[in-house]
């Protein structure tokens, strides 16, 4: 296997990707949730099995410009949860976001209600991904989420690029969405060890057309998707769009990707067996979320 250009702490996490290489992405929060930017590579341990293993990368995203190159799906549910004046309002903030993170990254987007259909392929143009955002028109039909997140994993896999200028690209899926599944056919827990394995990030934005309550307009619904824990389990956020203005929600998902850290480390053996991962830090009073808890070996 190749050995990486970088060294431990080096910013940029340049590299010359083996496929055996198992990247995590972190999100460090403190006790008010505020974003912990400065961990130091010591302050970090990472588990296999129990075992604490030696860390080859780390890296933290400058908050000022994206370090890391991304390869975003966005994932829009049109099932009937979203009028077209929100759309439009989705639209701009959607390409605000794509303008903030573009820098090596990617974006693809995807349709779902009782089909899924991909509608752009990935690109480094926002232009393209806007023109994709134009063509989404129809809104009807069942809700098929988790089988649009597994074909958004799916996409990420086979036609993402794994690195870009030397650096590994984050995963990451961002489902528009009311939460309410009526249709998927794949298993949660398969869908949530399939991101794990691809170590992609899921995101969630809850559209407002059945997000809050009737009784309580300030506290919204649980929805499928929140009880399922997919989006958790892949160290993603639920971002609720309570408002008609997207614009804060794309914001606040951008600083939470610049927020975070990269890790990455080369395994011992090419089972082809699961492998339990846990990430802890030493430093008091913050808290570690993580895109991943386990991966799959490759086969020798």
């Amino acid at each position: 296997a190749q050995r990486p250009d970088a060294r431990p702490g080096q910013s940029g996490l340049t590299i010359r990707m083996d496929t055996d290489l198992v990247v995590i992405d972190v999100t460090a929060t403190d006790k008010t949730g505020a974003y912990v930017r400065d961990l130091r590579l010591e302050e970090i341990q990472v588990f296999e099995d129990g075992r604490e293993r030696n860390i080859n990368f780390f890296a933290m995203n400058d908050e000022a410009t994206l370090s890391r190159p991304l390869a975003v799906v966005f994932a829009l549910d049109l099932s009937g949860s979203l009028r077209l004046d929100e759309m439009t309002t989705l639209r701009h903030a959607a390409m605000k976001f794509t303008e903030l993170m573009k820098g090596d990254s990617v974006f693809a987007a995807l349709t779902f209600n009782h089909k899924v259909k991909i509608t752009q392929d990935f690109t480094p143009d926002p232009a393209k991904i806007a023109r994709a955002f134009d063509r989404m028109e129809r809104f009807e039909g069942s809700t098929r989420i988790y089988d649009a997140l597994d074909r958004a994993i799916t996409v990420l896999n086979r036609c993402a690029p794994r690195t870009r200028n030397g650096r590994p690209v984050r995963r990451v899926v961002v489902v528009i969405t009311d939460g309410l599944d009526s249709a998927s056919v794949i298993d949660r827990r398969e869908l949530i060890r399939r991101a794990k394995d691809a170590g992609v990030t899921i995101y969630s934005v809850t559209l407002p057309s059945f997000a809050l309550s009737a009784s309580d307009s300030s506290t919204r619904v649980i929805t499928p998707l929140d009880a399922s824990r997919i989006v958790s389990a892949t160290g993603g956020q639920d971002f609720s769009a309570d408002a008609r203005d997207f614009t804060p929600i794309f914001k606040a998902l951008a600083e939470e990707i610049r927020a975070s850290y990269a890790l990455a480390y080369y395994p011992d053996s090419r089972d082809g067996k699961r492998h339990e991962l846990r990430i802890k830090t030493s430093r008091p009073g913050i808290q570690i979320r993580a895109n991943r808890t386990s991966y799959t070996a490759a086969p020798q």
